[in-house]
């Protein structure tokens, strides 16, 4: 059976319940994102009738003479039950609520959502929502999100599909990707508020099978159907990376929660326990899950745990080790070969163990030769590029270029750390420009290498070659 999902993103013909001559009022935008971008038929309803982006205004679904694949409803809260029921009249069998107002509020909101629930159920509706930001895809030119562009940037076409359960942090996610690099990152984005019945299994299940999307991002507050949801995660994170936050950790955020999206907490112990069985990489910090998207986007899975660290500032090399263990890796021992051509052709006061440290003497030829043999290690799985741009000799344009040389080659993962002020800030972005993972600080850097080696140790423990799978684009 096809997931239900996929028959929103299939549509061919679709309807905006609710669209606004206001300029930037959500009925506005989603029609006019509709209109713009939908390769299908876009229809467009207002009780008042007229024009709206070259468009007629029908003033009824019911005036609507051809069939409809999906709608997006957005009107008032207490006018949704009388919509979903003429969605139901109409034959609409795929209908996104992005309107709040409903169970989060409390009593008044959850017997309007109940009021949904019985006519979704008696004319087999299947809803997104309500009070989420409903469904965006590049690709197919899908946007129900109501925000305009002015204030939410849309990410271009890419690996990386999301699911939420709170639209605002989808919202700003989707806004930090757009600027991420190239910005090319996501192939579905899933927000389903509420979850009245579309929730996180239905999410994950279509994701899971789409074969555009290649890692994907979930953010959780509750589950809807928490048993049916780790057992689809088991089969789903053999073939694709998940990682995601699970908010309500604590009793203060279970309270948040609980005005937020209308969400149950759930013993977080447990919830840690079940996320690590069924291989979702958990993360906590939202810049984790950006840096998990830097990571699984651009590099090859490791295929060990041992890491190189080449740094020009000693202290900066002390911290990485420092992560490296806590990231559950290990400093790789180079092999003698490559131990004894670093001693001869470096100073005898650069470090040539590992970390190799080749000083604040160190200039972009000592990165090249470091780099180079450190790739072709094979004691080396993976390699971390420590830069501190403010030493004297290192021309950074040349350092930029050796960086870029072995990102590119993605035989073993790659990630570089640059520290520093204006002359860092620049080489990083010069970097991201062409979606080369960049890092702040050391310790962001070997964790997002940390995240890439438990997937490896994952799949390996199923018995799967980490080899076979491909993330990078």
């Amino acid at each position: 059976m096809a997931p239900r999902l996929e028959k929103f993103f299939a549509a061919k013909t679709f309807c905006v319940v609710g669209a606004s001559t206001t300029e930037h009022k959500p009925g506005n935008v989603v029609a006019y994102n509709f209109v713009n971008h939908f390769p299908g038929k876009t229809y467009l309803v207002n009780p008042k009738g007229g024009q709206l982006f070259g468009e007629k205004l029908y003033t009824s679904l019911m005036e609507i003479e051809d069939e409809i694949d999906a709608a997006c409803v957005i009107v008032p809260a207490r006018f949704a039950p009388q919509t979903i029921e003429q969605c139901g009249m109409k034959g609409i069998t795929n209908v996104i609520i992005t309107t709040g107002g409903f169970s989060e509020i409390g009593e008044e909101g959850e017997i309007l959502q109940q009021q949904i629930n019985d006519t979704m159920k008696k004319y087999g509706i299947n809803v997104i929502g309500p009070n989420c930001l409903g469904l965006y895809s590049p690709a197919l030119g899908y946007d129900t999100m109501f925000l305009p562009v002015t204030k939410l940037k849309r990410p271009k076409s890419g690996p990386v599909s999301i699911f939420t359960q709170s639209g605002a942090f989808g919202a700003a996610f989707i806004d930090q990707l757009s600027n991420l690099g190239t910005g090319k990152w996501v192939s579905k984005f899933i927000s389903y508020g509420n979850a009245s019945d579309i929730n996180e299994t239905d999410s994950l299940e279509y994701v899971g099978a789409d074969p555009d999307t290649k890692m994907i991002l979930i953010y959780l507050e509750d589950f809807k159907k928490g048993r049916e949801f780790m057992e689809e995660a088991r089969k789903i994170s053999l073939k694709k990376p998940i990682m995601g936050i699970k908010a309500n950790r604590t009793e203060t955020g279970a309270k948040a929660g609980a005005s937020h999206t209308a969400a149950l907490s759930s013993n977080d112990a447990i919830v840690d326990d079940l996320l690590d069985e069924a291989g979702i990489i958990r993360v906590i910090t939202w810049d984790q899950l950006e840096d998990c998207v830097l990571a699984f986007g651009t590099q090859p899975l490791p295929l060990g745990d041992n890491v190189a660290i080449i740094t020009d500032g000693g202290g900066a090399g002390v911290m990485a080790s420092d992560m490296v263990t806590d990231c559950n890796l290990k400093l790789a021992e180079l092999s003698p070969t490559v131990q004894k051509y670093l001693d001869e052709t470096f100073p005898s006061f650069y470090a040539t163990g590992n970390p190799i440290d080749v000083t604040g003497s160190a200039t972009a030829e000592d990165y090249k030769i470091a780099l180079e043999v450190a790739y072709n290690d094979v004691n080396v799985d993976s390699i971390v590029n420590i830069c501190l741009p403010c030493i004297p000799d290192l021309d950074i344009d040349e350092y930029i270029k050796v960086t870029k040389h072995f990102a590119r080659r993605k035989e073993k993962p790659f990630v570089t750390a640059l520290i520093g002020g204006d002359e860092a800030d620049k080489a990083a972005a010069q970097l991201l420009a062409e979606d080369i993972p960049v890092f702040p600080s050391p310790g962001r850097a070997v964790r997002a290498l940390g995240m890439l080696t438990d997937y490896t140790k994952y799949l390996r423990k199923h018995g799967i070659d980490p080899k076979t799978i491909l993330v990078e684009e």
